[in-house]
């Protein structure tokens, strides 16, 4: 694969009001470190990414600063303030990345699982296509309701359906010139696809994993737990087979 500049922009300013009203969700400890710092870790060593900007609260820069220099990230080169909304926080981070990468890789901070293989092969497409997200084909029967009383109104086909995953990565004057557009204040995407979707722009799928989870709620993050202990377990169990 030819060599690319990619930044990294790792939105963390969520204020996770579905998760706790006391405790933001990314600081919080996963298998003994914070949250947020797990793919952190993985794109830190990543050969394939350059830099790394982190998005949080306004109030966290600080602390963010601090207990990111201490756990010894190298690649990080921003820690810059969110907006009110996910997609503003995005640009943020965005307009705090190195001007001459040629790739930007959009990833929550609340999807710890995010592996190599998964980044490279996303690189892989952007630079074939311009854009492209990771994403799992549903599998559950869909059905859509209607209120009150949460009715079934229909099932949904769940043909040529996928669930949307970060990593989501763009060549960068694709995201220039989504974020100089003057349309751009009326889309409330939940994504970067749909706001590069909107301008006509083709994006590309790789497959995900149902592993990469996005930590919403705090059963969301039971299942966190469960993940990364039966990571740590076949750690130990392969150093024991090797007898380390």
């Amino acid at each position: 694969m030819s060599v690319h500049k990619v930044s990294v922009v790792v939105p963390a300013a969520g204020l996770s009001k579905r998760y706790s009203p006391h405790n933001k969700k990314q600081f919080v400890t996963l298998a003994g470190k914070p949250l947020l710092s797990h793919c952190l870790s993985t794109f830190e060593s990543s050969e394939l990414i350059k830099s790394i900007v982190v998005v949080v609260p306004e109030a966290d820069i600080s602390h963010s600063r601090e207990l990111l220099a201490n756990l010894g990230f190298e690649k990080i080169t921003s820690v810059v303030a969110g907006g009110e909304k996910r997609h503003m926080s995005v640009k943020n981070g965005f307009q705090a990345t190195p001007p001459d990468s040629d790739m930007v890789l959009i990833h929550d901070a609340v999807r710890p699982f995010v592996d190599n293989d998964m980044i490279k092969r996303a690189i892989e497409e952007c630079a074939r296509s311009g854009a492209c997200i990771c994403a799992v084909p549903i599998t559950d029967t869909l059905k859509r309701v209607q209120e009150p009383g949460l009715v079934i109104s229909e099932t949904v086909p769940r043909e040529k359906l996928w669930r949307a995953q970060t990593p989501q990565v763009f060549r960068r004057e694709i995201l220039e010139k989504i974020y100089s557009s003057s349309t751009m204040a009326k889309l409330d995407p939940t994504d970067e696809s749909a706001l590069v979707e909107a301008k006509g722009i083709k994006v590309g799928i790789v497959t995900g994993s149902n592993l990469n989870i996005k930590i919403t709620t705090a059963e969301d993050f039971r299942m966190a737990e469960l993940i990364a202990n039966k990571g740590e377990t076949a750690n130990v169990q392969n150093k024991n087979r090797n007898g380390v």
